[in-house]
């Protein structure tokens, strides 16, 4: 018998046949939430908890929120930390960190929001070119991976090469431990990936109002000097038709009756009328917070690709 601690502290080396690799980055989800096992009984009940977390409210804790289509991919990790000793031996002293840098177009708009998330500590799934999503395990949850980003763009373009509307994103992983000794991956191949949605802010604001009668605009805040871009004409037939919440007091628990939400043509955007007799009830300087539907429901609509956001009215 020989004198041996491998069978506890290795294990073998043979590989499964079709074993999966990473592949091409293809798309990153920033997700610091968690996919539970209920949820990946199977690859279809995966992927559809992805979508459904696409469609979460940006407030939530569990949102997923996934960028653009990666154009371009370029390795950016660390180097190993090597030592070695006078008669010729070599060792790894320390593994580097992965880290990568990739490409997507976006404008200045989107830029400005993709920078929201620079050097904050998030979590990140992958989703390769063959229809692979990458992360690692808590427990018995599937979450992320620890990272952290970094988005600059919208320089002057020079012309020598494709510059103009690509931004840089820098990907520097936090745990070379969950990255490689515990990556898990769901083969999502047979599914689209445009199903996850990325969503755009809509902010809701007072234009006037007359007694409980509210007129509201709805628009995403950009880069436009001259006007924010107004969904009106996009939306407005479809959203005048959903429900609408209103509530006042502490943590605005308390409902307040909407008697119609209807789109206002000549304003270009929604009316919301209270309950007459409730809202003449309220005392002045009244705090109204007006919630729209949620993106899950606005999809549902076919009102995709954007989050209304709730605004808060003083009677």
């Amino acid at each position: 018998m020989s004198l041996s601690l491998c069978a506890a502290s290795v294990a073998n080396v043979g590989g499964l046949a079709c074993d999966k690799a990473r592949g091409v980055v293809k798309n990153l989800a920033i997700d610091n939430g968690k996919v539970a096992s209920a949820d990946y009984a199977s690859e279809i009940a995966f992927f559809n908890r992805l979508v459904a977390k696409s469609l979460l409210s940006k407030s939530d804790g569990e949102k997923l929120f996934i960028l653009k289509e990666t154009q371009d991919v370029a390795d950016a990790s660390e180097t190993n930390k090597e030592g070695s000793l006078g008669l010729g031996f070599k060792t790894v002293l320390l593994e580097g960190k992965p880290a990568y840098k990739i490409k997507l177009f976006a404008g200045a708009d989107e830029l400005k929001r993709l920078r929201t998330f620079n050097n904050q500590t998030i979590r990140i799934r992958e989703y390769d070119a063959n229809g692979v999503w990458w992360g690692t395990k808590s427990g018995s949850d599937s979450i992320g991976f620890q990272a952290k980003l970094f988005f600059t763009g919208n320089k002057v373009a020079t012309g020598q090469n494709v510059e103009e509307g690509v931004v840089e994103c820098t990907i520097s992983i936090l745990s070379t431990t969950e990255y490689f000794d515990n990556a898990y991956w769901v083969d999502t191949s047979g599914n689209n990936i445009s199903d996850i949605k990325g969503l755009m802010d809509v902010t809701l604001a007072e234009i006037s109002h007359s007694s409980n009668v509210w007129q509201i605009s709805m628009k995403i805040p950009g880069s436009n000097l001259i006007e924010d871009y107004n969904i009106y004409d996009d939306y407005m037939d479809a959203i005048d038709a959903l429900s609408f919440t209103a509530g006042t007091g502490t943590n605005y628990g308390t409902s307040l009756a909407i008697t119609s939400v209807a789109k206002n043509a000549t304003l270009k955007g929604l009316t919301v009328t209270f309950d007459s007799t409730a809202y003449a009830a309220l005392a002045a300087s009244t705090v109204i917070k007006l919630t729209p539907p949620t993106p899950a429901v606005l999809d549902a609509a076919d009102i995709t690709g954007i989050e209304l956001l709730p605004v808060l009215l003083t009677k």
